[in-house]
């Protein structure tokens, strides 16, 4: 899936996570993006708008006094690029 996302927290050397707000986003909220390359080193910075290909994983932990499962969703970006609106150019 193609989402639109604008970074919100300075993008630091040496990690695989940007935090984003998805346009569209009534709620404004921000969300961790784990990222299967450096975002830094492909230019990344905070407030750049970027358009990023998602998908979801899951991790199930299983309490094992009580046999309670917890889900847990991780959305992890494997390919971005820089929006460059028309007017830009």
């Amino acid at each position: 899936m193609k989402l639109r996302a604008t970074i919100r927290e300075e993008v630091k050397p040496n990690t695989n996570y940007i935090v984003v707000e998805f346009e569209g986003d009534d709620k404004k909220q921000h969300f961790e993006v784990k990222c299967t390359f450096d975002p830094y080193q492909i230019g990344m910075e905070k407030w750049d708008v970027w358009d990023l290909k998602i998908k979801f994983e899951s991790e199930i932990f299983t309490e094992k006094k009580t046999g309670e499962k917890s889900y847990f969703t991780h959305i992890v970006c494997c390919n971005a690029r820089a929006f460059a609106p028309l007017y830009d150019i």
